[in-house]
């Protein structure tokens, strides 16, 4: 089967609670609201991809349980691929409670469940079914999925896009193999050892990243926007200025788009202003996978504002 994206990745049931603010240790705090979310980087990315116009599957692993069912069918109504999408029997879907205040920041615990239990061998009969120009790929998963899917990936002639996140998981051996990789400042730190804080740090930082065999590279800054270094050319893209509801999945919509703009286009610097319109209109808005905008309303957005 042929598809413009391959997403390996996690895959969770999110249980997101609103807060006025975020409880001291040991504290009881009352929610505003509390819902239960699709999830999961590799979900978030998946679903980015396809709202945003480009034919994605994905690869990951759920348990036999009810969050599975409804996470299947959430994929199903947002047109990604779950042909491949693998049920453990002796696993629970992943599961993570999230705490958004009232800044819109969040903070997050959770099991990684079935994403674990992901294997090389579920990887292999997966890439042996399908054809994809672009792999997005992140660490929420085992450790032999990931460097089992890059492997093949790059085999395949497949151009590789590794989100190094969340920073706890992050495999170095897997940068050998990524075309392009996407941290934000605290990853960047874990693993370079340089505090991001400005544009000369993150280009101390990209050129260390470089080291370990990615040739691109865009350091992702928050507010101060992100550092694009391609082909030996470094360049600041913006942010976009907007109030910020909920930062939930906005770097996972960043991926997303990234992975679509490079379907048609190598140009990564407008494939990075084009992720940078995407995510700020979904951290803009409330609802989760909901709030991911589609290609027309990111089209709409820059035409307004003439970017």
């Amino acid at each position: 089967m042929n598809y413009d994206i391959a997403v390996v990745g996690s895959i969770n049931m999110d249980v997101v609670a609103k807060c006025g603010k975020y409880p001291k240790y040991g504290e009881t705090t009352f929610a505003h609201s509390v819902e239960m979310l699709p999830g999961g980087k590799g979900s978030n990315q998946a679903v980015s991809a396809a709202r945003l116009g480009k034919r994605t599957c994905f690869i990951g692993a759920v348990g036999k349980d009810s969050a599975g069912d409804q996470l299947i069918n959430n994929f199903r109504d947002k047109n990604v691929d779950v042909t491949h999408l693998i049920r453990k029997e002796k696993f629970g879907t992943g599961t993570f409670v999230a705490i958004i205040d009232q800044s819109g920041e969040n903070t997050m615990v959770g099991s990684k469940g079935a994403n674990e239990a992901l294997t090389a061998q579920d990887i292999e009969r997966a890439f042996g079914a399908i054809e994809a120009k672009i792999l997005l790929i992140q660490m929420e998963t085992s450790t032999d999925s990931i460097l089992t899917a890059m492997k093949i990936a790059k085999q395949k002639g497949m151009f590789v896009i590794l989100d190094p996140a969340p920073a706890d998981g992050i495999v170095p051996e897997a940068f050998q193999y990524a075309d392009l990789t996407l941290p934000n400042a605290q990853e960047t730190e874990r693993i370079t050892g340089i505090k991001v804080t400005d544009e000369e740090s993150a280009q101390q930082a990209a050129q260390k990243i470089k080291t370990l065999g990615v040739p691109n590279v865009i350091v992702k800054m928050g507010s101060q926007g992100c550092l694009v270094c391609q082909n030996g050319r470094s360049t600041l893209v913006d942010s976009l200025k907007v109030k910020a509801l909920d930062t939930v999945g906005a770097g996972d919509c960043y991926a997303g788009a990234i992975a679509d703009a490079l379907v048609d286009s190598d140009d990564l610097v407008a494939a990075a202003k084009f992720a940078t319109v995407a995510a700020g209109i979904k951290v803009s808005r409330t609802g989760g996978q909901n709030a991911i905008p589609t290609l027309q309303e990111v089209e709409n957005y820059r035409m307004a504002n003439s970017l």
